[in-house]
This record gives C-alpha cells, structure tokens and sequence, in this order.
C-alpha cells in the first residue's frame, strides 16, 4: 500500500525530528564541543544547510537535543507511573525507583548539559531555554501527582505546583552528585521517594488519619 505523500510541514518537521535524533546520539557519545554540525548532517543523511535551516547555530541544536533526553525519561517515568499505579497503592514508588536508578546520574547526559552550559555562557536564548524545560517538566510532576492523589491514595501537605518544584529539584541534585561520584547509592531517589509515600499516604481504615510509619 502506497504511503501518503507529506506535505510541506510534515516533511520539515520529520527532517527537524531526524537531525536532532542524530545530534542526541553524538553529542552523546562523542561530546557536544567534539561533534560539529557536519557530523550531524552526515549522522541524519542530510547536507548541513539542511541543518541550518532548521537551528540557527549549534546552541540551538543542542538545546534541542537535551529538550528531547528530557522528554524522552519524563514520558518513560510517566508510562511507568500510569502502569503501575492501576496494580497496587506501592508499584509506583517501585516502577519510579527503577526508572531513577537508571538514569539520574547518566555521565553522558550531565557531560552534556555542562558542555553546552560552557559553550554557550553568554547565550540568553539557553537560560531561557531551560527554565522552559524545567517549567514543563514540573507541570508533568504536578500532573502526575494529581493522578497519584486521585487513584493511589497519596495526600498532599501542599499544593502540587510547590511540591513538583522540590521532587524536581531533588532529582536534578542527586543527578549531578551521581554524575560527579557514580560510586552514590544509586537507589538513593527511591528510598526518599518511598519513605515520603509512605508518610503521605492514609494507612487502611484510618478514617482519615494519616499512617507516619
């Protein structure tokens, strides 16, 4: 069966989705300042004035890279939240504690973020950018700690806007500290995150009260 042509947009966005798939991989593995635009166009199999007419510098294309690391764990931790908590009250905090495990504290990622933060100091578009990053990465947590309040049980002590501001923060500090001494207890964010659950959570036929534990 014959495909459907794509049209203009579709073509540029799918060509835009390809280039930053490719720069992800090198930056990753080679180094952000150690990959050049070419290596990317090459990567892609596309010419690199296709990739300056979709980021206007290497800045530009690096934010996207890390934008899409960022999206592709926060829709993994999400997927994982979203199956487990229709198993049992706790499978969420295990399902979030594998996820954590695996990837706070990845060398190649944070190696990313510095080089790109370096490389691109005096950048006003990259603060911007990440403050829109971390902006819809809190609206996820808030989202996803409406559903754990709704369907796992879970009371908050405070409006979730504040709270998905402190889960993030944690997750990025115990990133960086991985990052800088891998030898950190890996499973660090899942022992915090499940003695908190469980402080937060009513215990059975409390009428109410909550279970400190």
């Amino acid at each position: 069966m014959r495909m459907p042509r794509l049209n203009r947009t579709e073509s540029q966005e799918r060509t835009r989705c390809q280039i930053i798939a490719a720069a992800v991989e090198l930056f990753l593995r080679d180094g952000f300042r150690a990959t050049s635009l070419g290596h990317v166009a090459t990567e892609a199999g596309f010419t690199t004035g296709a990739v300056y007419s979709n980021f206007a510098n290497k800045t530009e294309l690096g934010i996207a890279a890390v934008d899409a690391i960022y999206e592709r764990e926060t829709d993994r931790a999400i997927a994982r939240v979203a199956d487990a908590v229709t198993e049992s009250p706790d499978a969420w905090i295990t399902s979030l504690s594998d996820w954590s495990a695996s990837v706070l504290g990845d060398i190649s990622i944070a190696r990313l973020e510095i080089e790109i933060n370096a490389f691109s100091a005096h950048d006003g578009t990259l603060r911007t950018a990440n403050a829109a990053r971390y902006a819809r990465i809190r609206q996820h947590v808030a989202a996803l700690l409406d559903r754990l309040e709704s369907e796992a049980g879970l009371r908050l002590p405070m409006d979730k806007e504040t709270l998905a501001i402190a889960a993030v923060g944690l997750a990025l500090g115990i990133g960086i500290q991985r990052a800088a001494d891998p030898a950190l207890d890996k499973d660090v964010f899942g022992r915090i995150l499940s003695h908190t659950a469980t402080a937060l959570t009513p215990a059975p036929h409390s009428d109410g009260v909550l279970s400190h534990g």
